[in-house]
């Protein structure tokens, strides 16, 4: 009778460690073929559309809010157009130069 126990016992144990060691195999190679990248591109702002959270003009600097990979973020914006813009106003991303963007009216017609 206690050798069947013994028997059952290290069977469980036996499916246990491996279904556990196929688990943390998947996760593994999951986790390897996903890639997380965070960093801000050029190339992943350009020709995106924000909206004006501080004023400015081609003689100041200002600050856009933009959505970057489901994220909200606020960048520094220059311009050259001598109107200017004021907070709510659409802009459109026309170039990346550092940690700053410079940016045109945007016209939704």
């Amino acid at each position: 009778m206690n050798y069947l126990i013994l028997t059952i016992a290290g069977i469980s144990i036996a499916i246990g460690i491996f279904v556990g060691a196929l688990i943390v195999w998947f996760i593994y190679f999951w986790r390897r073929r996903e890639i997380i990248d965070s960093l801000m591109k050029p190339e992943d702002l350009v020709g995106l559309c924000g909206i004006v959270e501080l004023p400015f003009d081609a003689d100041s600097k200002g600050k856009v809010r933009v959505e970057v990979k489901g994220t909200m973020v606020d960048l520094v914006a220059l311009t050259d157009d001598r109107q200017g813009f004021q907070v709510g106003d659409r802009v459109l991303i026309i170039q990346m130069q550092g940690n700053k963007v410079w940016v045109a009216r945007h016209d939704t017609q």
